[in-house]
């Protein structure tokens, strides 16, 4: 456990010295920020523009950082050739890409909370009544980008090229918002072959939508717990797979 917080310590402190990071972080609190520019273009009250606007900086500049982050946590070391030193320590290869995957966690968690306080800082000022779901609706985007993270790790495991384990992750991430039309698609399909292949690739594919709660938050509708429990248990599953497919595919390679 010891090994594994080190490794984690590492890479949130490298994280905290990246320009990703401060880039992403910094352009969700400037769309918080201006959120009150864009009531010109819509009809919306202003309470449920900065809501929307709000979410979606969240939302989208803090998977970013995730699929930076991980894309690049195991490649760095491959391109430096820092990984030999690194296993050649009494560190088994789980341990190396547990504390990779907990490392970037602390990163979004920190980016989490600061870009949390700002959107609850303005919605207060502007006299909206901070409830409950808002906070869920934080917590359902932690939860997207654990499996956003763990992703990263996997394909970053596999390849040898930063740039090519963050194109396949940031694919990924844009196929698991597409994941409800792709099945949509595949149950209208006659062709028996494709929609057996569109639903295969269905399953493989995460369902991000399923973490989409931002139409009930900016209506402040209710979110059900055994909605918030099953979405959890969701994206623990599907962490921990693909945590499995990175130790495989690194114990396969020769360091």
């Amino acid at each position: 456990m010891r090994l594994i917080l080190a490794i984690s310590q590492n890479v949130f402190r490298k994280a905290l010295r990246s320009k990703i990071f401060t880039v992403f972080l910094l352009l969700t609190l400037g769309f918080i920020l201006l959120s009150k520019v864009f009531e010109f273009l819509t009809i919306a009250s202003e309470a449920k523009l900065i809501k929307d606007v709000g979410l979606v900086a969240i939302a989208f500049f803090t998977a970013l950082i995730a699929i930076f982050l991980s894309g690049e946590a195991i490649t760095s070391e491959v391109e430096e050739k820092t990984i030999y030193t690194i296993l050649s320590k009494p560190l088994t290869r789980w341990e190396f890409i547990l504390g990779k995957f907990l490392g970037v966690i602390w990163a979004i968690l920190l980016a989490l909370a600061v870009s949390g306080l700002a959107f609850f800082i303005l919605l207060y000022l502007k006299g909206c009544l901070v409830v409950g779901v808002m906070f869920e609706a934080i917590l359902f985007v932690f939860f997207e980008t654990v499996v956003i993270a763990s992703i990263g790790i996997m394909f970053s495991s596999l390849s040898s090229s930063t740039s090519t384990s963050t194109i396949f992750t940031f694919f990924v991430y844009l196929m698991g918002h597409f994941n409800p039309q792709l099945k949509f698609l595949g149950e209208r399909t006659g062709e028996r072959l494709v929609k057996w292949t569109i639903k295969i690739v269905g399953w493989i594919l995460p369902n991000l939508e399923y973490f989409n709660v931002r139409e009930r938050v900016a209506q402040d509708i209710f979110i059900n717990p055994t909605y918030i429990g099953k979405a959890f248990l969701y994206a623990t599953i599907y962490a921990c797979a693909m945590l499995i497919l990175a130790y495989l595919f690194l114990r396969q390679r020769e360091f």
